[in-house]
């Protein structure tokens, strides 16, 4: 009776199984506009090219417009790098971040362009205002803001508008803003805006946030503003070049991007079983590929000890890594997923 019951069960449990996994097969969406499809389809052809650009003191956002050899180029803002110390380039997740490594900036026109290099073949968008066209702009365009406003979740975020006004001053300089109203928010800043066509015309800048009244400050809605690539062409780009680059300076680093793990697993995008229920340590959530730590640390992996000291949280880190050299070496133990199970793994890392 007992061997027939527990059959029974183990049978009802493979179907309750079975019955968990989605098998319906899915539906290929056709829009029903040729306006839609068009949205859709550039949308997805310009994105693989919009990218963060991440600082010490927050992120922006950028588009890769230019490439030589290995190496790139992204125009973005220049208050996305003003004081922003070390920077990288993040792909939302889908390969290792770059260390920028040079910077050419014009504070008047609020722009700037970042440097960095890599082996990997990355996707250049290939504008025809910043080759030198002139991209026509006109009132009642549809337009189209993609970059990573609030935080890295929401990387490459899509919003849509209009332009109200094809021309409007900025910083003083007459016609150098497009205005619309597809949504900007912190973290937008340096992001590409297209027409429906896919045409890169402008980058995102700034919003107005309140405007005043005779009885105080209201909320505005749909004033944003864009610097017109045409401008930004004529003013900045045409005359760019190598000479007017700066070294980002570099300071001695492990390589890896960090969450506490009580935050890692507030996130719901994130995989809760991806590390040790109930485990306090380190989540390494990003790798820098020019540091060393690439060459042994893996994305989830749990930092829990450094130099034989217990690690809980960012700051234990910064404590073993306070009067950093170039040339330091450090003992990580980590706890990995390694076919199901987590195991203790300990490397020796190079500051680089």
């Amino acid at each position: 009776m007992k061997k027939t019951l527990g059959l029974l069960i183990t049978i009802l449990s493979i179907i309750f199984l079975v019955g968990c996994f989605d098998t319906r097969s899915v539906i290929p969406y056709e829009s029903p506009s040729t306006y839609e499809s068009m949205r859709i389809e550039m949308i997805a052809e310009v994105s693989p090219s919009v990218i963060v650009v991440k600082t010490e003191t927050g992120h922006g956002s950028g588009l890769i417009y230019k490439q030589e050899g290995n190496v790139y180029y992204a125009i973005t803002n220049q208050h996305v790098v003003e004081d922003g110390g070390e920077m990288s380039i993040y792909f939302g997740g889908t390969r290792d971040e770059i260390a920028v490594t040079k910077v050419a900036s014009n504070a008047l026109l609020d722009v700037a362009v970042v440097q960095f290099e890599t082996e990997d073949q990355l996707v250049v968008y290939d504008s025809r205002a910043i080759n030198g066209e002139k991209i026509e702009i006109i009132r009642g365009q549809d337009v189209y803001a993609i970059g990573t406003p609030e935080n890295l979740n929401k990387f490459n975020y899509v919003t849509q508008g209009v332009i109200a006004m094809a021309s409007f001053p900025y910083n003083g300089i007459d016609d150098l803003a497009i205005m619309h109203d597809a949504e900007l928010n912190p973290g937008n800043s340096g992001g590409p805006l297209f027409n429906l066509n896919g045409e890169f015309i402008g980058i995102n800048v700034a919003k107005i946030p309140s405007i005043a009244t005779e009885t105080g400050s209201i909320a505005a809605e749909g004033l944003n503003y864009s610097l017109n690539i045409n401008e930004i062409y004529f003013r900045f780009l045409s005359t760019l070049d190598e000479t007017d680059f700066t070294d980002i300076e570099r300071r001695p680093r492990l390589g890896v991007t960090v969450q506490d793990s009580t935050v890692f697993l507030e996130n719901p995008e994130n995989d809760p079983n991806a590390i040790p229920e109930n485990q306090l340590g380190v989540v390494v959530i990003g790798l820098d590929e020019t540091r060393d730590a690439i060459n042994y640390l893996e994305i989830n992996d749990l930092i829990i000890r450094m130099n034989g000291n217990t690690i809980t949280t960012i700051a234990d880190i910064a404590s073993e890594l306070s009067d950093a050299a170039f040339g330091d070496t450090h003992e990580v133990t980590v706890l990995r997923k390694v076919n199901g199970t987590f195991v203790e793994l300990t490397f020796t890392i190079t500051l680089s």
